[in-house]
């Protein structure tokens, strides 16, 4: 993450934003936690019916979050040796979270195609495979613009708008009662409303509309594939990952 050297340059002026997002990523994990609570957490100790792909992920995701909380706590408390660590250690990090994320994805594909036609099987792929691509994106722009502090992050804070997903949808699911085909679409389109949102405030406030777009866009193509899922490019793209990588 941010270098020691440029945080120290541009601490003062973006600790408004930095204090926001230490906010933001608080409500990341309980929401998280909160979403995954009856769903998963509720099954401790034997978690009945989920593998070590699925442990594995949940150890990721909780390490990747608790690493988005405590970078800006030490941006703003001004601890950027750590922060320097820290940001260090994502590098290792964050591959055996895309790494847990494909995990996830084979082991979903291996349980479905024992029970629903290959085309179902395939189709529930859109909801796994492409986020590895999506957080790959946000994350090498995150560090491609460490020393670009405004752009660092927006990029870190859309990897956290991405994961807030899953946790959200099924916390409207579970304890909002709504059924998926609601819940689902309206966890996407409140974090394109967020997204949309912050990046027309960049505007107004004259500085880059780029990282937020480059996250809008992610949404929109999310927009485009889920709903597409047993179309014949889907469907020919997820085979060839099932066939050469499952």
């Amino acid at each position: 993450m941010i270098t020691s050297a440029s945080a120290k340059d541009n601490s003062i002026k973006s600790s408004g934003i930095t204090s926001r997002l230490i906010y933001f990523f608080i409500f990341l994990l309980l929401i998280t936690l909160g979403g995954f609570y009856k769903t998963y957490l509720i099954k401790f100790p034997t978690f009945e019916g989920f593998s070590i792909a699925h442990h594995f992920h949940g150890a990721m995701m909780l390490t990747w979050i608790l690493i988005l909380i405590a970078q800006p706590v030490f941006i703003r408390t001004r601890n950027f040796r750590l922060h320097r660590i820290v940001g260090t250690a994502s590098y290792f990090v964050f591959p055996l979270l895309v790494l847990s994320l494909f995990l996830v994805a084979r082991a979903g594909y291996l349980r479905n195609i024992k029970t629903v036609a290959e085309t179902e099987a395939l189709a529930g792929m859109t909801t796994g495979i492409p986020d590895m691509f999506y957080l790959s994106i946000l994350y090498g722009l995150g560090i491609y613009y460490k020393k670009k502090t405004s752009f660092h992050l927006r990029f870190f804070a859309s990897i956290g708008l991405m994961i807030m997903g899953p946790g959200l949808g099924r916390f409207l699911i579970v304890f909002c009662g709504l059924p998926p085909m609601i819940a689902i679409p309206s966890m996407v389109g409140f974090t394109a409303l967020l997204t949309l949102g912050w990046m027309i405030a960049d505007i107004i406030q004259k500085r880059s509309a780029f990282p937020m777009g480059v996250f809008l866009s992610i949404i929109a193509i999310t927009f485009l594939i889920i709903p597409n899922s047993h179309s014949a490019w889907w469907q020919a793209f997820a085979k060839w990952i099932a066939f050469h990588l499952f």
